[in-house]
């Protein structure tokens, strides 16, 4: 099972740790998870999720096609904003 905690406000740094399975003196059983968190080097902000595996390999799924989104729209800003000054020079000329 995956759960997360987090405080308001924004981060600039990333970690990830893998965490395998472990067995406790008492014969539980704690899954392998991935620890994500995120901090502010300005602030006490910070968030932080413990992902299990299948959580984890759902979302590396998932990067390749959320990253070329990413790309195409930084594309299509780029281009509409060279339209535009194409534009904006024309009538000034």
């Amino acid at each position: 099972m995956s759960h997360m905690s987090t405080s308001a406000g924004s981060c600039d740094r990333v970690a990830a740790v893998y965490h395998p399975a472990t067995t406790t003196k008492d014969g539980y059983t704690r899954p392998a998870t991935v620890w994500i968190g995120l901090e502010s080097t300005l602030s006490s902000t910070h968030a932080t999720m413990f992902l299990d595996i299948d959580h984890v390999r759902e979302l590396a799924q998932r990067l390749p096609e959320l990253l070329m989104a990413h790309d195409a729209a930084e594309h299509a800003r780029t281009e509409q904003a060279a339209a535009e000054k194409s534009v904006a020079e024309s009538k000034a000329a």
